[in-house]
């Protein structure tokens, strides 16, 4: 796996936990945290994107 392919797996990761924010069987909390590390990717990804 290159770094293009585990940039875009890193991506779709971030894009599954924000979808599972909209299951109302999770707590708020577990939402909250699952943002929280959604963007936490997002941003890991955008530096390598900028490099």
């Amino acid at each position: 796996m290159n770094n293009e392919e585990l940039l875009e797996q890193l991506e779709s990761s971030a894009n599954f936990m924000r979808g599972m924010c909209f299951d109302p069987r999770i707590p708020n909390d577990t939402k909250e945290a699952l943002q929280e590390r959604a963007q936490a990717i997002d941003e890991v990804v955008q530096k390598h994107l900028d490099t």
